[in-house]
């Protein structure tokens, strides 16, 4: 398994963003940053369709653009939302270098406007201006008017540094040490996740903001000089994702503590600062981070060092999904604002079942899962870092099951029986008599059915990975 970096999360929620219709273990339609859903190259020098290292997605509801942090080619992409319906599509400007073949960092002595040193999570507000947490550069920067930018345009705006030549980490209101996610909820509040100092700040109106503004309110720490660690419900331990809801939840991805920490009324709670989480899943209570391949855990105990999970979503339909890396998934909470402390999750992407974990490079597997996220027309976004892509999930299809043998009578003991199954199907039974088996192929199947004399009813069923099913019979009489 390849080394794990510390992942990042894009937030944008609008009104008109919609949900997805997932169902476990199901096949995503279209890639990003790879020609195929098979494929995992990164080709150095870069392109303008390849990614390296992929840290985070956005989607702009308004302008239809696709903003991705490309973290390790130093650089965010922006694609046309058109870009989501072909594999392997361009992007339309880059920003962090002056063109798609070049691959320069910033120099963290001397930072400027214009350059990333490992950027992460872009995120989009009311007002067009994009949001980049420049983690190496200890800094959050704000390009305004991002859909129409050219390439490497110079930022507007950077908070955590007086200045955009500045890059002194720090525990303060105005310093961020490694800021690994930020966030734009419903209200336009700005969330930012400071990792190495385990807190997030509380920005006011980010289409308000100017450089060298100071959070407005602190969680995870009584106060914006602090940066202790630890387990319960008013700290983080590495945290590293975000998002806030439509409902005022702020929803937290404490890592190193394997938990999803959910805050009620969030703007009020990090107005008192250090305000404790108000539930919690992945654990039974705030004061313990056990870990476990499970559907109610995270992080997998064969894997030593990394931490789960990265980045947490909240759909529309009011499904929480937490990537779960180590385990090469992503889970999905049903009604996750209502759930119970340590509710085991309803759904999981990746894996054919909540105790598989491995990895693989297919249209229904994972290769270190960082950050999951809304998409256009609905489609639902997740990050695949160890691939290089990003993999675009669209509503599942039921399965259509088609039966093409005609064959009615016959004098032989056994029959090829041929068909078609089309939608989201993961596999095709059969039953002859009490006898079951699995037929050959799912879009075309095929299976030899052993016949007894007289009349022989034969059951096909195709199957979907969340369940859904679509069934046939035909008769074949042996004289």
């Amino acid at each position: 398994m390849k080394s794990l970096p510390a992942l990042g999360l894009t937030l944008l929620l609008l009104p008109s963003l919609g949900a997805t219709t997932l169902v476990t273990n199901q096949a995503a339609t279209r890639v990003i940053g790879q020609t195929s859903l098979t494929a995992s190259e990164s080709p150095d020098p870069p392109t303008a369709a390849s990614l390296a290292g992929p840290e985070g997605v956005a989607y702009d509801a308004v302008t239809g653009k696709i903003y991705v942090a490309d973290s390790y080619n130093f650089r965010i992409l922006r694609f046309a939302s058109a870009a989501a319906a072909a594999n392997g599509a361009s992007a339309e400007a880059v920003f962090g270098q002056p063109n798609f073949t070049t691959k320069e960092t910033s120099d963290p002595a001397a930072p400027t406007a214009k350059d990333f040193e490992y950027p992460f999570t872009p995120a989009v507000d009311s007002a067009g201006t994009l949001w980049v947490a420049d983690r190496g550069n200890n800094r959050v920067l704000g390009f305004k008017n991002a859909a129409t930018a050219g390439n490497q345009p110079a930022a507007d705006i950077v908070l955590g540094q007086p200045d955009f030549t500045s890059n002194q980490p720090g525990t303060s209101a105005t310093q961020m040490w490694n800021p690994g996610a930020v966030a734009v909820g419903p209200d336009n509040t700005l969330w930012v996740l400071d990792q190495a100092n385990s807190r997030v700040l509380r920005f006011g109106n980010a289409t308000q903001l100017v450089t060298g503004d100071k959070p407005v309110g602190v969680l995870g720490q009584p106060d914006f000089d602090s940066s202790s660690v630890g387990t319960t419900a008013e700290q983080f331990y590495n945290p590293a994702g975000l998002w806030a809801d439509a409902g005022g939840r702020l929803w937290v991805a404490d890592s190193a503590n394997f938990r999803v920490l959910r805050f009620d009324n969030a703007a009020t709670a990090a107005d008192a600062d250090g305000a404790p989480a108000d539930g919690v899943l992945g654990q039974p209570n705030f004061t313990t981070n056990t870990i476990g391949v499970t559907a109610a855990q995270f992080g997998n105990p064969a894997v030593f060092g990394p931490t789960s999970p990265y980045n947490v979503y909240v759909a529309a339909d009011g499904v929480l999904w937490a990537s779960d890396p180590v385990n090469n998934r992503v889970l999905g909470f049903r009604n996750a604002a209502t759930l119970a402390n340590g509710a085991a999750a309803s759904l999981v992407l990746g894996q054919p079942n909540f105790t598989s974990s491995a990895e693989d490079t297919t249209a229904r597997t994972l290769n270190i899962p960082g950050h999951v996220s809304a998409g256009p027309n609905g489609s639902f976004l997740v990050t695949d870092y160890g691939n290089s892509r990003i993999l675009v999930f669209t509503d599942a299809k039921a399965p259509v099951l088609t039966i093409t043998t005609r064959t009615g009578t016959t004098t032989k003991p056994t029959a090829i029986i041929t068909g078609k199954a089309t939608g989201d199907v993961s596999g095709v039974t059969y039953k002859v008599g009490t006898k079951a088996g699995k037929a050959a192929g799912t879009t075309n199947w095929r299976f030899t059915a052993k016949l007894k004399p007289g009349k022989n009813v034969i059951s096909v069923v195709a199957t979907g990975p969340g369940g859904n099913s679509a069934s046939k019979k035909i008769t074949i009489t042996r004289k």
